[in-house]
């Protein structure tokens, strides 16, 4: 018998040993290039191990026994702005070293060392080949020791590390290719079948190494109640998830890939948002779950994800002002998001917005990680940032009022200094207060002007997305995901909310907006809460002229109205939200623009009319 057939037949012995009935071989294996392999890729002779191993004339410096030739490449390694371990190729000699000469793709399969160039037949599949830029791959051969993100668990950094399950194993501290791949097993993951080290379901091997219930992982931190987690939707035929059979079992794998990742970074399957649309576009999953992808690219007004730049974890320093934009997770943390079928009283962030990270609406700087108050997510971009677009002239949402207090507002668009108002406010950041709009429902009207059950008592708060909504939200009667993706009112209000057309001059003749009543009038937004028809209109007892002004005038609610609260401004001349739109309204013949909500007089010229102290 020659050598190579004696090696051949120990070879094919050895590999013959009875295994348990559910684990495969090499042989049944792509990773068996001989003749008679089941892969795409044949070697015109050999047997399965020669590609790999041989017992002489083999690699002198390589354990064990390593007969490929190794690639002399240099690897564009994994980063990201929170990854923080140090080195950059592959250590010599290790298993992920070994396992690059193969998936590289930049030697030939069956180059080997003892026998020469063995030809093939056939390529590797795409996912299999890594090559020589690993930015898309899960990062490896890391220098010793590790530093601690406080994401990964604490056993990673003892005297001796190791991870949490034993299966999933270190090479000198270290992890390599063969800490989550036994390349001679195919299937202890019998599903995922990718010569997993165990079987992948509910994230349990990543959970080997990152460490959700670690008080100091703000960003995993609630993991096990999240609805990622938790999901049991079928995620059957959906190629852009895992292969397991729910969103629960797929956990990290339904937005994460370990190799050939998506170019938003971060691991994630495809873009940004294109990840999350893949079960949050009305399909992919069942029960099908509300399409957000639909309300961002189908409605006129919206948050610009597909534009923004790429959410960035370490960019969560406040305030955002040369990093504000719009992707799912500055809203959102995946991690720790739950349903939101279980109603949430506000201010307190609902549970879809569990664990995202806010900044603080006393001082705007202040980060807060998590949020525990929905305006406080909404103010990483609408407060203290110095970006904000807004101007006289801005329109990208639709006209936005210039207020006569902006003159000498500290920062006009500034929504926190808004709610904080110590003279006039709708109750965001404070307490609805006593006796301030005698108009109030008891309780808010959906979209079908349905009591959604919500009070309207003093004490009570509301949300952002009580007006900044989808115009079909789930939690108002409609059939779209909740909250501020996309609306086809402007500014990505729920319900119609209409200005009055801009004058040739402050204080002209307008054609003004038509009323017509109830949730399909143009001032929707407002019989939400208020009831115009049958306190405002009709039986006014608090200005006693809104009826003239709003039906007979056709002056809209915001020419007066500023509808999130006074920046500046006084008790004398802005309460119940009066600050008036200086687009609309002018001073009158006396240079006068005054609303005295204290002697109740207005001098000013709206409509082309002068008023001068003229009571109500």
């Amino acid at each position: 018998m020659t050598r190579g057939f004696f090696i051949a037949g120990v070879a094919l012995a050895l590999l013959a040993v009875p295994t348990s009935a559910q684990r495969l071989s090499v042989t049944e294996s792509v990773h068996d290039l001989s003749p008679g392999g089941p892969g795409t890729v044949k070697a015109a002779t050999g047997f399965a191990c020669l590609f790999c191993h041989a017992p002489h004339n083999v690699l002198a410096d390589q354990t064990p026994l390593w007969n490929h030739q190794l690639s002399t490449q240099l690897y564009t390694p994994y980063t990201s702005s929170t990854y923080q371990q140090t080195g950059t190729q592959p250590i010599s000699g290790s298993p992920s070293k070994l396992c690059l000469s193969c998936h590289d793709g930049t030697v030939a399969p069956g180059l080997t060392v003892s026998e020469g160039l063995i030809p093939t037949s056939g390529t590797m599949s795409p996912r299999s080949n890594l090559q020589t830029d690993l930015r898309s791959s899960h990062p490896f051969s890391f220098a010793t020791p590790l530093v601690d993100s406080g994401e990964l668990r604490v056993s990673l950094f003892s005297g001796s590390p190791q991870t949490a399950d034993p299966s999933v194993r270190l090479v000198q501290g270290r992890v390599e290719c063969t800490t989550c791949h036994d390349p001679h097993t195919p299937n202890l993951d019998p599903v995922a079948q990718k010569f997993l080290v165990r079987d992948s379901s509910n994230g349990q091997l990543c959970l080997a190494c990152h460490d959700p219930a670690r008080p100091t992982a703000i960003y995993l931190r609630g993991w096990a109640a999240s609805q990622h987690a938790l999901a049991t939707n079928s995620t059957a035929g959906n190629p852009s998830v895992g292969a397991y059979a729910t969103v629960g079992a797929n956990a990290c794998l339904s937005c994460h890939a370990a190799h050939n990742a998506g170019p938003s970074g971060r691991l994630l399957r495809q873009t940004e948002e294109a990840t999350c649309a893949a079960c949050h576009g009305g399909s992919g999953v069942s029960p099908a779950l509300p399409n957000v992808k639909t309300s961002f690219e189908g409605s006129q007004y919206h948050h610009p994800v597909e534009l923004t730049a790429l959410h960035e974890p370490a960019e969560n320093a406040f305030p955002l002002n040369s990093s504000r934009h719009a992707e799912c997770a500055d809203c959102h943390n995946p991690h720790a998001s739950q349903s939101d079928t279980v109603a949430a009283t506000p201010p307190a962030s609902q549970p879809s917005l569990t664990g995202a990270f806010g900044v603080s609406g006393t001082d705007g700087f202040t980060p807060l990680r998590p949020a525990t108050n929905q305006y406080e997510i909404c103010f990483k971009c609408h407060a203290n940032s110095s970006s904000k677009p807004q101007s006289a002239s801005y329109t990208d949402y639709g006209r936005t009022p210039y207020r006569q207090t902006f003159a000498t507002a500290p920062d006009p668009y500034n929504a926190r200094l808004e709610f904080q108002s110590p003279v006039s406010r709708h109750n965001v950041m404070q307490a609805a207060r006593a006796g301030v709009s005698p108009s109030l429902r008891t309780s808010a009207l959906d979209l079908n002007g349905n009591p959604v059950g919500r009070s309207l008592a003093v004490g009570t708060y509301l949300y952002c997305t009580d007006c900044h909504n989808s115009d079909a939200a789930r939690a108002q009667g409609g059939t779209a995901a909740n909250g501020p993706h996309g609306s086809r009112y402007n500014h990505i209000l729920e319900r119609r909310y209409e200005l009055e057309p801009i004058p040739a001059a402050p204080g002209g003749s307008t054609v003004g907006v038509t009323y017509s009543p109830g949730l399909s009038g143009p001032y929707a937004l407002c019989d939400k809460c208020h009831d115009l028809e049958q306190n405002i209109l009709h039986n006014d007892s608090v200005f006693g002229r809104h009826r003239l002004h709003v039906m007979d005038e056709r002056a809209s609610c915001a020419t007066c109205h500023a509808p999130h609260g006074i920046q500046g401004g006084s008790a004398q001349f802005n309460a119940h939200l009066i600050n008036a739109d200086t687009r609309v309204v002018g001073p009158n013949q006396s240079g006068i623009l005054r609303i005295d909500t204290t002697a109740r007089t207005c001098s000013l010229r709206c409509h082309g009319e002068d008023h001068d102290r003229e009571g109500y």
